[in-house]
């Protein structure tokens, strides 16, 4: 499950995002690219934890610092593949692809309508 962080970056700028399925494949990558650029404030291509703290942070509110702690941890726990102590977009990319391979069983690219529920009660309990 180490797509779980992506879901949160797909709704750093969109909370709604967290409780349905993008679109498309496609658009779901298009998205997790902009919040990426939007969340890397160095611009110098990962994904910080200090720049995870505060895009964890500007999405759920001002959080208790325990709290925030967990959740940078999380990211880095489930995206940091390379244990490089930064998450590159290929990583949170990767982790998009996942989402979609998981749930997107007929392979058209397209959360349907048969598939919507799975992802949906995903998306509304990740930790399952």
């Amino acid at each position: 499950m180490r797509f779980l962080p992506v879901l949160i970056l797909m709704g750093l700028a969109a909370p709604a995002i967290a409780q349905s399925p993008p679109p498309n494949r496609q658009e779901s990558r298009a998205w997790v690219r902009a919040q990426f650029a939007r969340s890397d404030l160095n611009r110098d291509g990962v994904l910080s934890r200090g720049e995870v703290t505060q895009a964890v942070n500007r999405h759920y509110g001002r959080l208790s610092t325990g709290r925030s702690r967990i959740m940078t941890n999380m990211w880095f726990n489930r995206l940091d593949g390379n244990r490089s102590n930064s998450i590159s977009r290929s990583e949170a990319l990767g982790a998009a692809d996942e989402f979609w391979g998981r749930f997107d069983r007929n392979r058209d690219g397209r959360i349907g309508p048969r598939e919507r529920p799975a992802a949906e009660a995903f998306l509304r309990n990740p930790a399952r």
